[in-house]
């Protein structure tokens, strides 16, 4: 390599071992098919394969919509784009260095997952980052976009390192004559000085990064969840998204939800189908479980897992595509936690973006550890009300010794529309008490927010507590001397942040709350403590629904739905 070689920014995926450049298309654009790609000679390097072709070529999809008031639009407008991939021998296996729109005739399978990441950190120190993207499963799944204007530590970037999934990274590499700067996530992009003749040089050196495992010294967060490899294991685990489906199919509850399994842009508007079990188009706008089991049920599907993960796809086509193209399998969009054994062989999974991943043992029981510290308390007690609104109405028509403030909106000073809700019910005991049914669609960690909002209004702001203290006044007189006056100062030991969670019993008897809700619960935790404000939860038994049959879809309950499955 000379000064005069060209900067360049390459894409570089890599296969799985044993995968042969036949095998990375899909069956549209397969060896055999009649869209397959050309291969031409490639003349520098043994072994290296070029595949290259015209991917798609399609009208706009706006032009049917310009031809309703203007008939007379030109002819052999098309929206197209050609892609080719080099395959080179790294070893005994291939890099694939991709060009324009080939990816869409790639299997994605047929490549390694987290490839790109992996390559990054192992190569770009923790303080030369310059953007990341993250996942926080949950019962609701987030994921951000975090860019910097230059490089930066990984702290500045927001990551929770217990509850966040690193998904895309990029950042200039400590070794200048690697690269400049790379980039990834599946596929690496790479901004490096390199000639088409050094393709083989320039992959043996990405694949040796990919090997490294320097990434554990500066990002070890990132292994708090490690992707399963084992195929018997993930087809143990597998079975339980199949009970899970089988069990919204019936009507009964269940924890999995779906969610994109990528950053998308919401601003390019689109149509989804959910296809490949005789669902012939039907229109939805946006990713949900509860639309893809309908779907299910109107087509009569009664298939299992394999052919979910088979043939099952979500087709997308923006507002001015003309045709719906594949966009991601369904199964890639499914969102779950589940475990595997019991007492101290428990071992705990995650569903996301299309892997399984294995909470990190040593994680685990840190997060529960801190859990299970939480001082617990018997406020509520076991409840035959079915939901929280029940309770609600429950507590407050039989507890002197509790004020109800549910929907009770209060803004601090300054503020027009907080709308802050104190919480469900004040006792005499000086609790906030925060009520949530833990089998609502909503997400836990919502409720853990409330609390820490909640708090913090009422130590920080007068004005909050003055009208707190006017509202409780107003609802039940005399409860308002529980309360401080606006102008006294806040004995903050005297209070406490009370979490009450409506749960049912898991097969065994016992009660408890997803994984991902105690991660979350712990920087709640952490924020009342800086608040001086104590914490403590009730796990309230609730009885299991009719459509639960008793069957309540968790973690413990899935131990034996496994165990049996296996």
């Amino acid at each position: 390599m000379t000064d005069k070689t060209r900067m360049r920014t390459l894409n570089v995926r890599l296969l799985r071992k044993g995968r042969t450049p036949e095998e990375a298309f899909t069956e549209t654009f397969g060896p055999d098919s009649d869209r397959a790609l050309e291969e031409r000679p490639w003349g520098a390097g043994e072994g290296a394969r070029l595949f290259i072709g015209q991917i798609y070529s399609n009208p706009p999809g706006w032009r049917d919509l310009l031809l309703q008031v203007s008939p007379d639009l030109p002819e052999g407008i098309f929206t197209s784009g050609a892609g080719a991939v080099v395959f080179i021998p790294v070893g005994e296996r291939f890099a694939a260095v991709c060009f324009g729109h080939v990816h869409i005739a790639l299997n994605d399978h047929a490549f390694e997952r987290q490839f790109g990441l992996r390559v990054t950190l192992n190569s770009v120190p923790r303080d030369k980052l310059r953007s990341i993207d993250l996942a926080t499963p949950d019962a609701v799944t987030f994921q951000k976009r975090v860019q910097a204007s230059k490089d930066s530590d990984v702290r500045a970037f927001g990551v929770d390192m217990l509850r966040d999934l690193a998904r895309v990274a990029g950042g200039t590499p400590r070794n200048s004559a690697f690269a400049s700067f790379v980039a990834g996530k599946d596929s690496l992009s790479i901004t490096c000085r390199v000639d088409p003749d050094k393709f083989h040089e320039k992959c043996a050196e990405i694949v040796a990064q990919y090997t490294e495992t320097t990434y554990q010294k500066e990002f070890a967060w990132v292994d708090n969840m490690r992707r399963v490899e084992e195929k018997d294991t993930i087809e143990t685990l597998d079975k339980s998204i199949e009970k899970a489906i089988k069990d919204l199919m019936a009507g009964k509850a269940s924890d999995l939800h779906m969610t994109p399994p990528e950053i998308v842009n919401y601003t390019e508007g689109s149509l989804l189908h959910y296809n490949g079990f005789g669902s012939h188009g039907t229109n939805f706008h946006s990713l949900s479980i509860n639309d893809y089991v309908s779907e299910l049920n109107r087509c009569a599907f009664e298939g299992g897992i394999a052919d979910i993960k088979e043939k099952h796809r979500v087709k997308a086509k923006a507002d001015d595509e003309g045709d719906f193209s594949e966009k991601w399998r369904v199964y890639d969009c499914f969102v779950s936690e589940t475990t595997l054994g019991t007492g101290a062989n428990q071992e705990h999974y995650v569903l996301f973006a299309g892997d399984w991943y294995k909470v990190e043992k040593s994680f685990k029981n840190r997060i529960e550890a801190a859990f299970d510290a939480i001082e617990r308390v018997t406020i509520v007690g076991k409840t035959t009300c079915r939901n929280e609104e029940e309770l609600i109405d429950q507590l407050e028509a039989s507890r002197d010794d509790l004020v109800k403030l549910d929907r009770t909106k209060i803004n601090p000073e300054n503020v027009r529309y907080a709308n802050i809700e104190p919480c469900d019910f004040f006792s005499d005991k000086k609790d906030f008490i925060h009520l949530k049914d833990g089998n609502s669609s909503g997400p836990i960690s919502h409720l853990w927010s409330q609390g820490v909002v909640s708090a913090d209004a009422f130590i920080s702001d007068k004005e909050f507590r003055k009208k707190l203290r006017a509202k409780v006044k107003s609802v039940k007189a005399g409860f308002e001397a529980h309360l401080p006056k606006s102008t006294d100062k806040v004995v903050r030991e005297d209070y406490r942040v009370v979490y009450g969670i409506m749960r049912p019993p898991y097969a065994n008897g016992t009660i408890g709350l997803p994984f991902f809700s105690k991660v979350s619960f712990q920087a709640a935790v952490d924020r009342l403590a800086q608040f001086g404000i104590p914490v403590a939860v009730e796990l309230i038994e609730k009885p299991a629904s009719d459509a639960d049959d008793g069957d309540d879809v968790d973690e413990n309950d899935n131990d034996d739905v496994i165990e049996e499955a296996a």
